[in-house]
């Protein structure tokens, strides 16, 4: 009789623990249900509340307190590209609103193209506009700064935007963005109508000088006119204008912590605006002095031979005796 007790005693505190268990597991799984269900409400109320601003703005502007929120925290199912600058006049960041000009043009582009959604927000943090917690955890000191939050996963180096090697057009940042989260942008530039106009002045200046000098037009077929025109685009190309006109680089730069302004980039990989003005300076003067010594020292040797009827190569040196 003991022994049958004692197996039905074991086996009622077995099924007692069997349901102990099996209560454990619904309560858990209940909470989980509840704490995922809790999780994507909070991810939709972030895309939804993102998507609110996007309407507004192509450019979505952030406190640090909501970049926290809608950047750093997780779950995040989207992409966020976020531009840290300092806009402010009282910064004297001469090139941050050139800057945000190329971003605002970039995520205009995005935002009414047919690769819009809700996978990639573009955001801006101004350090004045509280946002210095940002620039601090990042440990930023230069602005303007582009950054990558990839939607799943930690950041590496690439989701870091190279503005000092790249420079800051759209078109650099849009095949940045590209690499980094595999969405093609195609840039839509504004009208230039500054441009525009400056050209067709321009035109109508040539046309009106032209009729007008119509019976003598020998400054068309003048060689030295034509000279002096190659000389000045050879100059604007070797000078590096081209290259400012890609990259953007700034006129100079001013040393944060001394105030001092300086022309000349530390770099090869890198210029500034009034570096190759003052480039291109030099190399003018060094052209109109070959120019001036050619025509005060080779030009009467030439012509002094020629009449006498033995012009060579030594002639350029004095008449042979």
């Amino acid at each position: 009789w003991d022994c049958g007790f004692g197996f039905i005693w074991d086996r009622v505190e077995m099924k007692g623990a069997v349901w102990s268990i099996g209560l454990l597991l619904l309560l858990l799984s209940v909470s989980l249900g509840a704490a995922q269900k809790s999780s994507s409400s909070k991810l939709e109320s972030r895309v939804s509340q993102m998507l609110e601003w996007n309407k507004r703005n192509s450019v979505i502007k952030l406190s640090s307190e909501k970049f926290n929120t809608y950047v750093k925290s997780k779950p995040r199912n989207y992409s966020v590209v976020a531009m840290l600058t300092a806009l402010k006049p009282q910064r004297e960041c001469s090139v941050c609103q050139d800057a945000n000009d190329e971003y605002v043009i970039l995520a205009n582009s995005y935002h009414y193209s047919n690769a819009y959604s809700s996978r990639l927000f573009f955001v801006m943090v101004d350090i004045d506009e509280d946002g210095y917690e940002i620039f601090q955890w990042l440990r930023l000191t230069t602005a303007p700064t582009y950054y990558h939050f990839p939607a799943a996963g930690k950041r590496k180096p690439e989701d870091k935007f190279d503005v000092g090697r790249v420079g800051y057009q759209a078109d650099a940042l849009s095949k940045w963005v590209s690499e980094r989260t595999g969405i093609q942008i195609t840039i839509m530039r504004p009208p230039n109508y500054t441009m525009l106009t400056l050209w067709a002045v321009v035109v109508i200046t040539v046309l009106v000088f032209a009729y007008w000098r119509r019976e003598n037009l020998s400054i068309v077929y003048n060689s030295q006119n034509w000279a002096f025109l190659a000389i000045l685009v050879i100059l604007y190309m070797i000078s590096g204008q081209m290259w400012n006109h890609i990259r953007g680089p700034p006129i100079a730069h001013r040393n944060p912590h001394t105030g001092d302004v300086g022309y000349f980039s530390g770099t090869s990989q890198y210029q500034f605006i009034a570096e190759t003005y003052i480039v291109m300076g030099l190399y003018g003067a060094i052209t109109i002095g070959v120019i001036l010594m050619n025509k005060e020292l080779s030009l009467p040797f030439i012509e002094g031979t020629v009449q006498k009827g033995y012009y060579s190569r030594t002639s350029l040196k004095g008449p042979s005796i």
